[in-house]
């Protein structure tokens, strides 16, 4: 689904203790949601191998410290959940792999989020825009933050196809979005914020129309202006 709609990327979320992540959590109440991330981890590697046959960069968000190392082997990147993107302990376990970290950062500081700029190793660390409600309230999106911040794209969580266009936009470099199956049921935890595949294909499609759309920025004569040249009134 996601190479068909033309995604660069297939994300998945994996934990090693639904137990222990609830409790590092303080969320003793989503300990049976966080059991559907605790599948086998050769998985991973199945995963990963089915990514590269579509075409797709194969990535892995976890929340344990010690689950880093499993994921590693297997991605480019990593990426931190917006409540694991303020442990500076957790950013900096990052760092031994060498390798780019995109962090989803909420909240309503910005100077406060973006020390995840500087964790130790000089790993290059990526911040996006993200409001952690699930899913968010369109006039709650504050996507004008992108480009005032300086952010380096949006964790978007509206559900709503057009985000993404939006946010390229107002800046962003880099769009995460959840999406699912027609078959996932109604009682899953991300159904509400995440995109079906139809909404999927329209939401990439209108995010590379506005990339395009954008351009360069620079002021000019535009080819399909040419013919109409003769018809300008001149003094």
């Amino acid at each position: 689904v996601a190479a068909d709609a033309g995604a660069d990327a297939c994300k998945f979320q994996w934990c090693s203790s639904p137990l222990r992540l609830a409790e590092r959590r303080h969320a003793q109440d989503y300990q049976a949601a966080y059991t559907r991330l605790a599948f086998p981890p050769a998985w991973l590697d199945e995963l990963a191998e089915e990514c590269t046959q579509a075409g797709l960069e194969f990535m892995c968000t976890v929340y344990l410290p010690e689950d880093i190392a499993t994921v590693a082997p297997l991605v480019k990147r990593f990426k931190v959940a917006s409540f694991e993107s303020q442990d500076g302990e957790f950013l900096d376990a990052h760092a031994p792999y060498h390798k780019p970290v995109i962090a989803s950062c909420s909240g309503s500081d910005p100077a406060w989020n973006r020390f995840v700029a500087t964790p130790s190793g000089g790993v290059t660390v990526y911040s996006l825009h993200c409001v952690a409600a699930y899913p968010t309230p369109v006039d709650e999106m504050n996507l004008l933050a992108i480009r005032r911040d300086a952010w380096d794209g949006l964790s978007d969580h509206s559900g709503f196809w057009l985000t993404g266009a939006l946010a390229v936009a107002a800046g962003a470099q880099i769009v995460e979005v959840h999406f699912r199956l027609d078959s996932t049921p109604p009682d899953d935890p991300d159904y509400l914020h995440s995109l079906s595949p139809w909404d999927l294909d329209r939401y990439i499609a209108t995010l590379r129309c506005a990339e395009r759309m954008l351009g360069d920025g620079r002021k000019r004569m535009m080819p399909s202006e040419q013919r109409w040249v003769r018809y300008k009134v001149r003094p």
